[in-house]
């Protein structure tokens, strides 16, 4: 007669109730959420502020328009070099 071999499982070193592992398995998704939207609002505000920083100018000669930054008065067309200056509203 063949012996039946038992199986004998350690006890696990922290035991935890279902209800502990939902609201941790919720809370880490909440903050992994809460990071990346934390991650791309800073970043899409980075680089809305540098599309922010530059003028619209629109070439007298060529009709042209590009944009160069909002510090300069005057700025070179690209395409035909023409010294343009802001446009003022």
């Amino acid at each position: 007669m063949a012996s039946a071999s038992i199986l004998v499982f350690p006890q696990p070193l922290i035991t935890l109730d279902l209800n502990v592992l939902v609201l941790l398995y919720i809370s880490v998704a909440l903050v992994l959420v809460m990071g990346l939207w934390l991650y791309y609002d800073e970043r899409d505000r980075r680089v809305y502020e540098r599309e922010r920083s530059h003028s619209l100018l629109h070439c007298l000669k060529c009709g042209r328009l590009y944009t160069a930054p909002r510090h300069d008065r005057e700025a070179p067309c690209p395409a035909c070099g023409f010294v343009n200056s802001k446009l003022k509203f």
